[in-house]
């Protein structure tokens, strides 16, 4: 097994804080407000009746 010493460790953990760091200002900017048209988007989209979206299958044909 190999030789792991604390500097190592220490990089390694700061890699770590830096990419949860990240990760939590990525949550924080999706608390952000919607705009009016976002909103009026998401309703419309959630009034349509499921039949009218593509399954996962058509959209694979379509794109693989």
């Amino acid at each position: 097994m190999a030789q792991v010493t604390l500097e190592q460790v220490n990089k390694n953990l700061l890699v770590l804080k830096q990419e949860v760091d990240e990760i939590k200002e990525m949550l924080e900017e999706s608390k952000l407000e919607f705009t009016d048209e976002v909103k009026a988007q998401i309703e419309g989209s959630r009034k349509r009746p499921a039949s009218e979206f593509k399954s996962q299958e058509e959209i694979e044909k379509k794109f693989l």
